[in-house]
């Protein structure tokens, strides 16, 4: 009976050593998927901001002037008749316009603020 014992004892001690092996094994694989933050952090910061200036409209801004353009213009043939609501129209068509031209000037303006983010990031990528 001693001699089964030992050598269950001796057959779970040799599975142990060969479950930690693979538990180490399995483990240096994860470490060498794992990306960690620092390494990748400005990577994440010039994406983000590249996705971020695409050129697309941003935000609620240009929406919310459609939207007052076209409530004004159908305010205005709602309560005015004739040629008056026609140069209501031609008005508002035309506030609307610049309004619109005024966010894209602040949106240039804004981005012109930007070049110098985009000058560190690609300096620092090509020093890296």
């Amino acid at each position: 009976m001693p001699d089964e014992t030992s050598e269950s004892d001796d057959d779970l001690r040799s599975e142990v050593r060969d479950l930690r092996s693979k538990l180490n094994e399995f483990e240096a694989q994860v470490d060498e998927r794992t990306l960690h933050r620092d390494e990748i952090e400005s990577d994440l910061k010039r994406y983000v901001r590249k996705r971020a200036r695409r050129g697309k409209a941003r935000g609620w801004g240009p929406y919310l002037v459609l939207l007052y353009g076209t409530a004004m213009t159908i305010g205005a043939f709602y309560y005015l008749r004739g040629g008056w609501a026609i140069l209501a129209m031609i008005v508002l068509w035309l506030s609307t316009l610049g309004l619109y031209v005024f966010m894209i000037v602040v949106g240039l303006g804004l981005n012109l603020l930007g070049i110098p983010g985009r000058l560190r990031d690609r300096i620092s990528s090509f020093r890296s």
